[in-house]
């Protein structure tokens, strides 16, 4: 199906004026109409249905209206924001229907969430989170950077080892925020490794053209890893289910709302390659879990014009873009998380910490928070700060690589301050005569 043609078929009657059209990736194409209203929307609905297309699925968040629709092997994507009086069609002739009702499972384990400790034996960024679902089987969400050597053998063995023997280990679906480096490196490498006992359902993503507009501001090395998972995934055989903002995915006891994509982003500026991640709610057990990713300062703005505490608020929140800048003072206080989960290393966190008031907002209103290099941290779901631990830490920096890779070192007082936290939270002797 052309998705151009079906664009202009379905855009007959709309009262407001399209911009130029988006190429969203692989197959995916958007047009948005702005300013639009509500009686736009029912005409490209009513045209959707006139051409053919039938209701897959519908959500509403707050005062904003989602309708995915479905003709063959094409999506059409609908949905108005009022407050920014936008109105947005995504052709997609890409993906895989996704998960819309709900389905029973069976109870084998309790749910719980991990924060991966990714290595940071040479780089401080990198993001994984692993969520055991009800029947044992798990969501991933991201991976971790080309400098974290073996991460793809640790979370494999990690997972192996909270599978019963003699099982496949079942990853249900595979979520990628974005496609830096840090995040789907060691995804590309686990799929690579093409374990026998290891079943991956869905791949989730919306990730932006690796060559689009504003490619020319991401960097070639960026680039490549982009270009490179794209390749995997699709090579993979794995299913690829692409996400658009709205859609309420059910997936093993797991609701999951997608609140922003690079979609939301557009027509302002992707310089900031951050600003194309896809921001998640995920419901577990009555309790709310917050991935927004990396997400900037283009993703606050929808995000903050589109929703309130009502759809923000959560128990579990990973801190944007590692604890850096990312989103916003306003973004946290709605959210007002319990728990914040910090995907970096103890000392660039305090480095930040001191210039960002967002994060320290964040904190402020949470019970407690932990930093990803301390130890993979457990959250069991519902959460409750009586039941979160800290697994034993497994690695520690290599500091003289850290200053050849990135020209910053650490005092010496620092140094010994954190090779004695790590003794002390990896469980090995205390050695006194032992330095870092």
């Amino acid at each position: 199906m052309d998705i151009k043609k079906l664009l202009d078929s379905i855009s007959v009657g709309i009262s407001a004026v399209p911009l130029p059209d988006h190429d969203c990736n692989n197959g995916v194409l958007l047009r948005l109409f702005s300013p639009a209203n509500e009686s736009d929307m029912e005409k490209a609905l009513e045209n959707a249905l006139s051409s053919g297309f039938s209701v897959y699925s519908e959500n509403e968040i707050e005062h904003n209206r989602y309708v995915t629709l479905t003709k063959e092997k094409t999506f059409l994507h609908i949905y108005f924001i009022p407050s920014e009086k936008k109105l947005r069609l995504i052709a997609d002739g890409f993906t895989l229907p996704f998960p819309k009702d709900k389905t029973d499972v069976a109870r084998k384990a309790p749910v719980t969430l991990w924060m991966f400790e990714t290595d940071h034996t040479y780089i401080d960024c990198g993001m994984c989170f692993v969520i055991r679902c009800a029947d044992n089987s798990f969501f991933l969400i991201d991976s971790g950077h080309f400098l974290q050597l073996n991460d793809h053998k640790r979370l494999y063995r990690f997972l192996r080892e909270r599978t019963p023997d003699g099982e496949k280990i079942v990853i249900n679906g595979w979520f990628i925020t974005h496609a830096h480096d840090d995040h789907v490196c060691k995804c590309i490498d686990f799929i690579a490794e093409k374990h026998s006992d290891v079943s991956v359902e869905a791949f989730y993503y919306n990730t932006v053209c690796p060559r689009g507009k504003y490619s020319e501001y991401w960097g070639e090395e960026n680039i490549v890893y982009m270009e490179a998972f794209d390749d995997a995934a699709e090579k993979s055989g794995i299913p690829i289910v692409k996400l658009h903002s709205g859609q309420r995915l059910y997936i093993r006891g797991l609701t999951i709302d997608v609140l922003c994509t690079h979609e939301d982003v557009y027509p302002k500026s992707l310089e900031d390659y951050n600003n194309s991640s896809t921001v998640l709610m995920i419901e577990a057990e009555g309790c709310r879990i917050c991935i927004p990713g990396d997400a900037g300062d283009r993703e606050d703005e929808c995000l903050m014009n589109r929703f309130g505490e009502k759809t923000l608020r959560c128990d579990v929140m990973q801190l944007a873009h590692h604890g850096h800048f990312g989103l916003s003072s306003g973004f946290y206080k709605a959210a007002n998380a319990k728990i914040v989960l910090v995907p970096n290393t103890q000392v660039i966190f305090e480095k930040d910490l001191s210039s960002i008031e967002a994060s320290r907002v964040a904190l402020s209103l949470s019970d407690s928070h932990h930093i990803a290099s301390n130890g993979t941290v457990e959250v069991p779901i519902p959460y409750s700060p009586d039941t979160v631990r800290v697994l034993p830490d497994e690695t520690f920096e290599n500091f003289d690589r850290i200053k050849a890779l990135w020209g910053y070192e650490y005092t010496d007082e620092k140094k010994q301050e954190l090779f004695e936290g790590f003794l002390k939270r990896s469980g090995l002797p205390d050695f006194k005569d032992i330095k870092p």
